[in-house]
């Protein structure tokens, strides 16, 4: 029993990762707050779970900086290219609800699509950011072959993001509950549970 409650204990090791998560949390939202660089912060979030999930801790705070700032240009310009393409998609979607042409089937399948793409990138150019360096074009293409070969992966990434705020519109309840685990500690433990999906995937690349 005393073993349980010791330092390297299995209660000590939760706790530690909660108290870490928080800390991630808080410097997540802290440099989210410009907007613009959200982006950036998304990526030094998760250079630091991806580190965590390989049991490669180091200094919380200097490496989330030292990511934050190492990939800032690139995650910008990325999430700026994400930020106007899905701006457009809904654009799109809104403006076909007024659509009465013969081509509304043929344009939803379109959108549908699009969608489907955008949340690929949305879900792995992060992540990939975070793990690998090179230009923005070498990022965007790997990031599409690494998508359209791993389609479960994608998927369980995009039910694990989606999932929660679908229900949120559905229950003002999980909305207020939502809003509150996100202040304190839901985004830093989503790309924590992410991570775990997409380690493998990287690995599998990383030994080929």
């Amino acid at each position: 029993m005393g073993n349980i409650f010791s330092i390297e204990g299995p209660v000590y090791r939760f706790l530690y990762r909660v108290v870490d998560l928080l800390l991630l949390n808080l410097l997540f939202i802290l440099c989210c707050i410009p907007v613009i660089t959200i982006g950036a912060s998304m990526t030094a979030l998760f250079s630091m779970t991806l580190r965590m999930v390989r049991d490669e801790d180091g200094g919380l705070v200097t490496g989330f900086l030292k990511a934050f700032r190492k990939n800032f240009k690139q995650s910008t310009v990325i999430w700026g290219i994400l930020f106007f393409a899905g701006s457009l998609l809904a654009i799109n979607f809104y403006l076909l609800i007024f659509y009465t042409g013969g081509l509304s089937l043929l344009i939803l399948m379109g959108l549908i699509i699009f969608t489907v793409i955008f949340c690929m990138y949305l879900a792995l150019i992060f992540p990939y950011l975070a793990r690998y360096e090179g230009t923005i074009k070498q990022a965007l293409i790997n990031v599409f072959k690494i998508g359209t070969t791993n389609i479960y992966m994608v998927l369980s990434i995009t039910v694990l993001i989606a999932g929660p705020m679908i229900l949120m519109f559905f229950s003002p309840l999980w909305m207020v509950a939502k809003l509150y685990i996100d202040t304190f500690i839901g985004f830093s433990l989503l790309a924590y549970l992410i991570s775990f999906i997409i380690r493998n995937t990287f690995d599998k690349y990383e030994t080929n």
